[in-house]
Order: C-alpha cells, then sequence, then structure tokens
C-alpha cells in the first residue's frame, strides 16, 4: 500500500475511534447526577456555578425540591428566596425556552405551598403560576410538564378558594384539571408523577377517590428514575394510605 494511502486509512481509523468516544462531561453533567442521586444543594450549587438559564433554572428547581422535600423548616425561606433569585435571573436570559418558565411555576408553587393563603396573594402566586405555566403551552403546546402544573394550579385554587370564587378571581375550574390531568395522561402513559399529581388534585377536591388509589397504585408500580421520584413514592404510599384508611 502506498505510504499516502496508508495514512490516509490511519487517519480515517483515527477519527473514527475518536468519534466514538463518550462526549467528556459538561459543566451540567455533575450537577444533573447530584440532582439523580439526591444531593440536591450540591446539584444546586454545581449547576449555579455552571452558569446560563439551564444552570440557573437548574440550580433554582434543586433548591426548591430540597426545600420542600428535605429541609427543615427553619431553612426553608433562605433556600426558596435563593431559588427565587436564580429562576428570575433564568427566565430573564432565555425568555422565549419553556424550561425556564416551568422552574419558575415549580419554584413559585412549591414556595406557595409552604406560605399561607393570605401570603401567598401578597406574592400574587396565584396569577404570577397561571399566566407563567399559560406562556410555557404558548411555547410548546403539548407539554406534558406544563398541562400537569396548570392542571394541578386550577385543582389547587379551587379547593382553597372553592368553584365560584376559584372561577372569578383567577379563572380556575375543576372541570379544566380533570381535562388536563386526562390529556396528560394520554400523552405520556408511562410516567409516574402525573399520576401522583392527579391523585393528590382528586383528594384535594374530595373526588373519585376509588380512581385516586387507581393512579397512585399506577404510579408506585412505576420504576422511580431518579431521588426525586424516590421522593414521590414515598408521598404516593402515604397518600394511598391515608384514603384507605379513609374508607
Amino acid at each position: 500500500m502506498p505510504i499516502s494511502s496508508f495514512r490516509t486509512v490511519v487517519a480515517a481509523a483515527l477519527v473514527a475511534a475518536l468519534a466514538a468516544l463518550p462526549a467528556a462531561a459538561g459543566p451540567l453533567d455533575a450537577a444533573r447526577t447530584a440532582w439523580s442521586e439526591g444531593r440536591f444543594v450540591e446539584a444546586a450549587d454545581l449547576a449555579e456555578a455552571a452558569g446560563g438559564a439551564r444552570g440557573m433554572a437548574l440550580a433554582a428547581e434543586s433548591l426548591a425540591v430540597h426545600a420542600f422535600y428535605v429541609a427543615p423548616e427553619a431553612d426553608r425561606p433562605a433556600l426558596f428566596e435563593r431559588a427565587l433569585a436564580l429562576v428570575a435571573r433564568a427566565v430573564k436570559a432565555e425568555p422565549n425556552a419553556v424550561f425556564t418558565h416551568m422552574a419558575a411555576a415549580r419554584v413559585m408553587g412549591r414556595h406557595g405551598q409552604t406560605l399561607t393563603t393570605g401570603e401567598a396573594q401578597d406574592r400574587g402566586y396565584g396569577t404570577k403560576i397561571r399566566d407563567t405555566l399559560k406562556r410555557a403551552l404558548e411555547l410548546k403546546p403539548d407539554s406534558a410538564q406544563a398541562m400537569t402544573g396548570l392542571a394541578a394550579w386550577n385543582a389547587r385554587v379551587v379547593s382553597v378558594l372553592g368553584s365560584f370564587l376559584g372561577r372569578i378571581t383567577y379563572g380556575a375550574r375543576e372541570s379544566t384539571a380533570h381535562e388536563l390531568f386526562d390529556r396528560v395522561l394520554k400523552l405520556v402513559p408511562g410516567e409516574k408523577v402525573p399520576r401522583y399529581e392527579y391523585a393528590r388534585a382528586l383528594r384535594l377536591l374530595e373526588g373519585d377517590m376509588d380512581r385516586a388509589k387507581e393512579l397512585l397504585r399506577q404510579a408506585l408500580a412505576l420504576p422511580p428514575k431518579n431521588a426525586y421520584q424516590r421522593i414521590i413514592d414515598k408521598r404516593a404510599a402515604a397518600l394511598l394510605a391515608e384514603i384507605e384508611a379513609d374508607g
């Protein structure tokens, strides 16, 4: 084989070998690994250090999950304030990205659940969460996450204010919650979280408890993909036990 041809073959083989190597870990990969393993504060620190809209959004969501599900109550306010500041920066950096709006809605939603109704209203969360989720759906009409969030928002508002006040104050409707959840279950039939959220909504609305139990059993039958879903499994099991105890 001529030397030039041999060099060509070797070069081609080298290119192919390099292409087959796994890509170098990006700056957010360590944060995502920490999130998946349940090291939420570490994930937040790594994601914030990585920067960019995705880094800030992941950092904010990590802090909100830690604050809501793991942290002592006394630590919650500072964690949520940091999360809110980060997610505001993420939305400002990428105002037309679905992921920034979803992060904002989830941070506000979790924070709102730790406040009194009056405190949440003072922050304008009822309107802000609704508008943020609707913007996410404008950007991506088939977003199962945005639909799940908006369905849960409708259910929660109606459960707190009642059907009449929920409708005239925020436009929330129980029927909308059911319609959106049903759409989500068709879009993502193998997902755990929407089933848990629908069952939780049914509990809040004092709806069909047989349906709620069925959804929770379905959710628990799906293997958890990460530490957050393992938290959801614990919550789902506790809710199922509570509903069954009520008869």
